[in-house]
């Protein structure tokens, strides 16, 4: 697939000023090759360098939030929960290149689609093995990707987008489409092109019908990435040591720490103090101290519907037992989770009452990319806000249903713990409620709980959150986050939410052939967003990978990942 596009940049300290990269429709067809075109607003202010490259050495990379285990169909992947980590045990099929905004093969030697991109072939290197030594081939792939289908994870609804498997060979395998999805590569970049060992899989998961979160392969992964688990301590550290038999050559590094520190101030410290040589921000302060005082390398990424307030729109549609966190044992059909956000009035109040501007007052000290867009204003999918304050309609909506269901108007807000924002989140969020009528409660929990009552068991009200929805393929995060199980996503969406309008929307996003088409969607969807309002919308964020600049050799992917295979340190 070749592409021609017209791209421009603007700079770091641009983007954190409400600035966001531009990119030009795709004009090209499609056709067999090594890499395929895709949008992109991602830039760095890293140099080039043409110094060889030198062995040895660690490099500690400070980690958003600890990821809910090291199995690709657990974690919540992306580079908030678990990407980076994964990335580097298991490496990736492809990758989106922030340079070119091509997807280029990684672990995988080509791929190539049919003219409408309803069909991809893609070929593997031969000689490769999982470090367990057992070959990585077309059915460890076709194996990798039916697992998120068939536990109904966070991935589910980019893998589903698959009709049918066919293994051509030993190192190719055809990837059949429900629809055209020109962007399909981006799934095989993301955690689902992180393809596990069967065989360690079958080994320590020997009854597959039980919830892969209870196998120990979450916490004893088999990979083909550039490194192989030395030590994990869950809340302390993973350590990764040199692989030396990946297929790309052994790592210039001899091994990777990964650690979790109380939120992105603390690990912009850790950077500053050499403690850590990377680290992963997402706090808009750190982030605009970072791009004042210029002592690092940055990749900065702005995610659409960067901030949101999820809300529990509490009716989950089991399918075959999925997700099954939820929906196993239980006969096909929707189940009630009794949540008073299930009521579409109490959702339009809670966006009536919130005020974005003095929510990052509250949580970023104003220096946040604070509005009701979907996306950045001035991007080319911006479409204009999705929701506004209004104090009066707010109090009325709560009046209405605490008449009507004889509701005392208790709510529960919460977000992460390990983030300082997190605590700022939580008690903005829940004056501005308690100020039109709603008995808000606080409460604040460890990531791994965290995302565990969201994504699995779904047992919130209201929380902090986000899609993470980026030009390179916006259809991707809105699969995983916002399409209904009807519409083709096994696993449901955190919000549980069921729409037919807007899985119809995304599908046309999804096939799109142009910018404009997908701008279209986008406007579509946010009408049908104003009054359904299934969450709310209160932020673009940047998502800044910093890293020392004695870090040379780093890769960059999607959702703000950063790749280790070729990294080393100068000294």
């Amino acid at each position: 697939m070749r592409a021609r596009q017209r791209i421009r940049f603007v700079a770091i300290a641009l983007l954190v000023a409400l600035a966001v990269a531009a990119c030009g429709d795709n004009k090209g067809s499609n056709s067999s090759s090594s890499a395929t075109t895709a949008g992109g607003s991602a830039t760095t202010n890293a140099p080039a360098t043409t110094a060889a490259p030198k062995t040895g050495g660690t490099v500690t990379m400070g980690v958003f939030a600890e990821p809910s285990g090291l199995d690709p169909v657990v974690a919540q992947g992306g580079g908030t929960g678990g990407n980076h980590e994964m990335g580097a045990i298991y490496d990736t099929l492809m990758r989106f290149d922030p340079t070119t905004k091509t997807f280029v093969p990684q672990l995988a030697e080509s791929i190539s689609s049919n003219a409408d991109g309803s069909e991809f072939t893609l070929k593997l290197r031969p000689n490769v093995k999982f470090s367990d030594g057992t070959d990585y081939d077309a059915d460890a792939v076709v194996f990798g990707l039916k697992r998120h289908t068939q536990y109904g994870l966070a991935f589910a609804g980019q893998v589903s987008s698959i009709k049918d498997y066919t293994v051509i060979d030993k190192l190719a395998v055809k990837c059949t489409l429900t629809g055209s999805w020109p962007n399909f590569p981006y799934v095989l970049a993301n955690a689902p092109g992180m393809i596990p060992s069967p065989t360690a899989i079958k080994a320590q998961c020997t009854d597959l019908t039980k919830p892969a979160r209870e196998c120990t392969f979450l916490s004893k992964p088999v990979g083909a990435g550039p490194f192989v688990v030395d030590s994990y301590k869950p809340k302390e550290a993973l350590i990764l040591k040199r692989n030396p038999t990946y297929w790309g050559g052994p790592a210039y590094l001899d091994s990777v720490k990964f650690v979790l520190l109380p939120g992105g101030q603390a690990t912009y410290d850790g950077l500053k103090t050499g403690t850590l040589q990377v680290g992963f921000l997402r706090e808009a302060q750190p982030i605009k101290t970072a791009n004042d005082e210029k002592q690092f390398d940055l990749y900065t990424l702005v995610q659409g519907f960067g901030g949101i307030i999820l809300m529990n729109n509490g009716q989950i549609t089991c399918k075959a037992g999925l997700p099954s966190a939820v929906c196993a044992g239980k006969p096909d059909g929707i189940i009630d989770l009794g949540k008073p956000t299930g009521d579409k009035r109490i959702r339009q109040a809670i966006a009536y009452a919130i005020d974005p501007k003095q929510l990052d007052q509250r949580m970023n000290a104003g220096t946040g990319l604070p509005g009701f867009e979907f996306f950045v204003k001035g991007s080319k999918f911006d479409v204009g806000p999705s929701a506004e304050t209004n104090v009066d309609k707010a109090k009325a909506l709560v009046d209405a249903v605490k008449k009507e269901k004889n509701w005392d108007g208790s709510i529960s807000v919460t977000c992460l713990a390990e983030q300082a924002t997190g605590p700022a989140f939580v008690l903005a969020v829940a004056t501005m409620l308690n100020a039109v009528g709603f008995k808000a409660s606080q409460d604040v929990k460890p990531s791994t709980e965290y995302i565990t009552n969201i994504q699995t068991t779904r047992n919130y009200d209201v929380a902090c959150w986000g899609f993470n929805v980026s030009d390179e393929a916006p259809e991707a995060g809105l699969a995983r986050h916002v399409l209904s199980v009807a519409g083709g996503n096994t696993g449901g969406n955190a919000m549980n939410l069921n729409n037919a309008a807007i899985d119809t929307q995304i599908i046309a996003i999804r096939a799109a052939k142009t910018d404009a088409d997908r701008k279209s969607a986008f406007d579509k969807i946010n009408t049908i967003w104003k009054d359904e309002m299934p969450s709310v919308v209160y932020s673009n964020t940047p998502e800044v990978i910093a890293s020392n600049k004695k870090v040379k050799g780093l890769k960059y992917n999607v959702a703000t990942t950063v790749m280790f295979d070729k990294a080393w340190l100068d000294s």
